[in-house]
């Protein structure tokens, strides 16, 4: 594996890079700052003007923060200027967003782990998304709104990249994760009851790698990876924004990563919140 500092504008074949596994991270991506910027307006605005986000989860109880939390992502997730925000990033890494897809962005809020760990702070285990039924040519980019250290970031494990791993991913469903169970999260407050693909064995996490960034530095790196929530025992509440790529040609073609061992019987049955870059029309799948 390789780590690509600042050079996502420079490297023409970045994608096979990342089909490969290696990682890119960029900390000067103007867009990136805007989105975080965004993010930060957002989530003032959701909790009534307090600035002091990181100590949101000290001020109200755990239902509070969960309905307002439950408000803020959703709000997020579907405003337009965030699509505009994803298009400008498109445009400034110098690819053309008519060659892409998108998955809406999410803004992932991570408070200190006994407070909140399940539903709308889900922690995740070690994962590849394509246990979640995301495909082999998915592009990741994830980035903290706030500055954190190794013990609040989100962990991959580029050792297992090409190694299998035991897990539930076969048993596991997209389309009823979308159609019943995503909507719960907000009744998840100790436990997370809703089930997850999840590994069958102990990870060795000897190579487990944790890049702590500022705002808007983003890292860029394949969905096939495996990474998870480094649980977070600070007393600052973590808030990371993250969207996902997909070149058009790599997914008709099934070109991208290896799978190893991902067996989600419905890869694709997200699609429809799939966005075209360029006009932000719905990705209706392709023409037989």
């Amino acid at each position: 594996m390789n780590l690509y500092l600042n050079q996502l504008r420079k490297t023409a074949d970045f994608k096979e890079a990342i089909y490969s596994g290696d990682i890119f991270l960029d900390t000067d991506l103007a867009t990136a700052k805007e989105l975080c910027g965004y993010a930060k307006e957002s989530i003032t605005a959701a909790f009534d003007g307090e600035t002091n986000h990181q100590a949101l989860h000290t001020m109200m109880p755990v239902e509070e923060f969960v309905s307002r939390v439950t408000r803020l992502k959703g709000q997020f997730t579907n405003s337009q200027r965030v699509k505009d925000l994803i298009l400008g990033f498109i445009h400034e890494i110098g690819i053309d967003p008519r060659d892409y897809i998108f998955d809406v962005p999410r803004l992932r809020v991570v408070p200190n782990y006994d407070y909140l760990h399940a539903g709308v702070s889900y922690a995740y285990k070690p994962h590849r998304d394509s246990w979640y039924g995301s495909v082999d040519c998915q592009i990741n980019t994830w980035m903290p709104v706030y500055t954190i250290t190794p013990d609040q970031t989100m962990m991959i494990n580029p050792s297992y990249f090409e190694k299998p791993v035991a897990n539930t991913s076969k048993d596991w469903s997209l389309k009823d994760w979308i159609s019943n169970q995503r909507h719960k999260a907000k009744d998840n407050l100790t436990e997370e009851v809703r089930v997850h693909p999840v590994p069958l064995g102990e990870i060795d996490d000897s190579s487990e790698l944790r890049i702590a960034g500022n705002s808007g530095e983003m890292l860029v790196f394949s969905g096939s990876h495996l990474h998870g929530t480094v649980p977070n025992r600070t007393d600052r509440t973590r808030f990371s924004v993250d969207f996902r790529l997909m070149h058009l040609e790599d997914l008709k073609h099934n070109r991208g990563a290896p799978n190893v061992d991902s067996a989600c019987p419905d890869v694709g049955s997200g699609f429809k919140d799939y966005f075209h870059a360029h006009d932000f029309s719905n990705f209706q799948g392709f023409k037989p």
